[in-house]
């Protein structure tokens, strides 16, 4: 079994990334990552875009090994990895919805977070086109006998974030569930461009409501690895605190 280090000596470095390599492939070795992730040995930590430009985070578990693969896509298609590994789906699906980028193969295109509500499409491309009206979202269908469906949401009690779940049920037994999300979805990622670091943190933490001071500490710690910088002990033991009291208070 390859390991994940063989990968990232590979590529083409790229420079000032912290704390993990970042490598710039081919697409032969994008698509040999995908397989290593289809066949278990592998674990996909994250997918994303920016323009001309794919990023798969990945970690080996056996070598204990991290890395990121980027893949150049300057005619805004790339191989998906979604075809052959399914959780990469969603994260393809908002890609496309974000920044435009098609991966091709992908075996449900259907938008993620794009409701129709922007005005535009594709908003953290370099061009954003102007939206058409928006279409009728085909949730998937579930047929047999005596099958009945629940909606719940998007509107939920309290502050957790609005989600549409579609429950197909023979009796007590759910035959299919479905979601989707993106109803408030806040444009984070743009805001984000150019923002200072103060701006920043305060941009993480609005990103969920019952989850304020762990997105918070997530873009800290961010910062501070980028930079090369600790936080002191106390203020570690302070963010442990408010974090446990968050989920108290919310999960």
């Amino acid at each position: 079994m390859p390991a994940l280090i063989d990968l990232l000596l590979e590529g083409r470095q790229a420079p000032q990334h912290r704390p993990c390599v970042r490598v710039i492939v081919g697409a032969d070795v994008w698509d040999f990552a995908a397989e290593q992730l289809a066949g278990g040995h592998w674990t996909l930590m994250d997918l994303w875009g920016e323009n001309g430009m794919v990023h798969m985070a990945l970690i080996d578990d056996a070598a204990l090994t991290m890395g990121v693969v980027s893949l150049e896509c300057p005619d805004a298609r790339y191989p998906s990895v979604g075809r052959l590994h399914p959780p990469a789906i969603r994260l393809e699906r908002a890609i496309n919805d974000l920044w435009g980028l098609e991966a091709v193969g992908l075996p449900d295109a259907r938008p993620w977070l794009d409701h129709g509500q922007w005005g535009i499409r594709h908003p953290l491309a370099a061009s954003p086109q102007p939206a058409p009206p928006p279409a009728p979202y085909g949730f998937l269908t579930a047929e047999g006998p005596g099958l009945h469906q629940i909606a719940v949401g998007p509107v939920h009690a309290g502050i957790i974030e609005p989600g549409h779940f579609r429950f197909s049920a023979s009796g007590e037994t759910v035959v299919r569930l479905e979601e989707r999300l993106g109803y408030v979805h806040k444009g984070i990622e743009g805001l984000m461009r150019g923002a200072s670091l103060e701006r920043g943190v305060q941009l993480a933490s609005r990103t969920s409501g019952d989850s304020v001071v762990a997105y918070a500490w997530a873009f800290s710690r961010a910062v501070e690895t980028a930079l090369g910088q600790q936080a002191p002990p106390r203020a570690a033991w302070l963010r442990a605190l408010m974090a446990e009291i968050e989920r108290l208070a919310n999960h």
